[in-house]
């Protein structure tokens, strides 16, 4: 099943325009084991925003990584760092449904012929034959 919700321990804010979710994992690998390091997105064109959750395991990790990136600069800019609140969750955007193509049958005369295949569940050779639609006729 695929997961909707992003969650984490580490909520950075203020990332450059054209940060990743690996360059985010790769600034918090230092501190301990990233299990998560997830961009918002837009829900529309799916491009990131400037702000992110990460999952940083041991807990004291996480705690270390806020102390020590908080106010760092990346990409020329000042990052917020905080411990992300425990019902914090980042949604992941669904890519969009294709469907396929509409495409009328096209008209059928009501007296053409036609062909079917019949198809054994036992390998047998393929039998085509002509069906034709003949109308009744009424004796009265």
């Amino acid at each position: 099943m695929r997961q909707d919700k992003v969650r984490g321990n580490v909520f950075v804010a203020n990332l450059p325009d054209g940060y990743t979710d690996e360059q985010l994992a790769a600034a918090f690998d230092e501190f301990g084991l990233v299990l998560v390091a997830y961009l918002a997105r837009d829900p529309e064109t799916s491009q990131p925003k400037n702000y992110g959750l990460v999952d940083l395991a041991p807990a004291r990790a996480a705690q270390e990584a806020i102390a020590a990136l908080n106010g760092r600069d990346f990409g020329g800019r000042k990052v917020k760092v905080r411990a992300a609140d425990p019902e914090m969750a980042l949604n992941i955007p669904r890519p969009p449904r294709s469907r396929p193509a509409y495409r009328p049958m096209p008209p059928r005369e009501a007296h053409e012929p036609r062909e079917a295949t019949v198809v054994y569940a036992t390998p047998q050779p393929k039998r085509t034959f002509v069906v034709e639609h003949v109308p009744a006729r009424r004796k009265f």
